[in-house]
């Protein structure tokens, strides 16, 4: 029987990680499937539906006990990763600290899954970690555990943004990655850009690492225009957002412009308070928290001119694919591996990272002031991209029937 394990951090439960809902319709070749919420909170209720043919297994975490965590001290690849921050130059406490709060969590989430997955002598496995982090590292400790049993098992794990770009992790360090890239059969991160990354990291296991695209659902044009001139943004409102940098701009803004933003987050007030300043043709709409199935009901049945992303980090955002497959043009940074989706002036436009306030308002008027036949040719270019490279159909039965391959 061909089995597969999805490790995830808390997904159906809790908030985040909605992304996982779309591929999970086309999820073919296994005979059971598995959702494992390796990090949900004691509380969480389940908040995301999952199709009936797939099975929920939240792994059930308790603190490693004194003498488990002193065994751990002596793993030798905890040695090895040691003696790698040595040979590198970077070894600091504040480094050798994370990675084994990191072991800690990994070996708890093991301990979990070991107690949860019931495994016979004929069954094959697939371990699927939508992260490259902790449960990818409990995957990996999983797959020797069943592999002792005598049991075919394969190890792949998605990559995205926080996982792959060490400048964004504390101390500048992503812990245990040789090891990780040593262990698991395959790797697949969401952009080009983060292919490269984890290929000049991986050394002589690089040939491990594909480019896998996320996609998201069809749901046909939305309504698209320029007049009246709305703009829209979604994102936990965080200081990677930027969202901030929005608000600047649109205070100094002299033409008319509709603002609504989706999320919220810890920052929402302050949003609000800059929102306050802007000038009487300026207005601004905070929706709040939604839900995916919401937010995509909400491109459908509202005129959208334009939709924003300016963070200051990304992997490929699945918020530009959704606003793409409506035919939304895209005006977003260039960060992480948002260029393979948004081409300037083709689909939307790109701005450097630290870009001015002014040349964010100056974007905005272009496209305001932009003939229409230009206008109209920059949203058939926004969907045309999202089908070329980031339809989910396409990519997730793409994607599972490698998966089924392994097995």
């Amino acid at each position: 029987m061909k089995i597969l394990l999805l490790l995830t951090h808390s997904f159906p439960y809790g908030s985040g990680e909605d992304f996982i809902s779309a591929e999970l319709k086309y999820i073919s070749g296994f005979d059971k499937v598995f959702i494992c919420p390796c990090s949900r909170e004691k509380d969480a209720i389940q908040t995301k539906p999952i199709p009936d043919s797939i099975k929920c297994m939240p792994v059930s975490r308790t603190d490693l006990g004194k003498k488990e965590y002193i065994r751990l001290l002596f793993y030798p690849c905890i040695a090895g990763e040691i003696f790698r921050l040595m040979r590198t130059g970077r070894l600091q406490c504040s480094r050798v600290h994370e990675m084994l709060f990191f072991m800690r969590n990994a070996r708890e989430i093991y301990n979990g899954l070991k107690q949860s997955v019931n495994i016979n002598q004929d069954d094959e496995v697939l371990i699927y970690s939508y992260w490259l982090y902790d449960a990818a590292a409990a995957g990996v400790w999983l797959a020797s555990y069943i592999r002792k049993m005598g049991v075919k098992v394969h190890q792949v794990s998605r990559a995205h943004r926080f996982d792959i770009y060490s400048s964004l992790a504390h101390y500048d360090y992503l812990p245990m990655r040789r090891w990780l890239f040593e262990h698991i059969d395959h790797i697949y991160p969401c952009s080009n850009d983060g292919a490269e990354t984890l290929r000049a990291e991986a050394g002589p296991y690089a040939e491990k690492i594909s480019r896998s695209y996320l996609g998201t659902a069809d749901h046909g044009y939305g309504i698209v225009s320029q007049k009246p001139f709305h703009i829209i943004s979604c994102s936990f409102i965080s200081p990677v957002k930027r969202l901030n940098l929005i608000a600047e701009a649109l205070q100094q803004a002299n033409f008319p412009v509709e603002w609504t933003h989706i999320g919220s987050g810890p920052l929402e007030q302050q949003l609000r308070d800059a929102a306050k300043k802007f000038p009487q043709n300026v207005s601004a709409e905070f929706s709040g928290q939604k839900k995916n199935s919401e937010v995509l009901e909400y491109y459908k049945k509202n005129q959208i001119s334009v939709f924003v992303n300016v963070s200051s980090s990304e992997g490929i955002p699945v918020t530009i694919m959704e606003a793409c497959s409506f035919g939304i043009p895209v005006i977003a940074t260039d960060v992480g591996g948002t260029h393979e989706i948004i081409t300037n002036g083709v689909n939307g436009f790109l701005l450097s990272k630290d870009f001015s306030t002014q040349e964010f308002l100056g974007l905005l008027r272009r496209i305001y002031e932009m003939d229409e036949s230009d206008y109209r040719a920059m949203c058939v270019n926004a969907r045309k991209s999202w089908e070329k490279n980031f339809d989910a159909a396409k990519n997730y039965r793409s994607f599972y029937s490698g998966l089924a391959a392994l097995t």
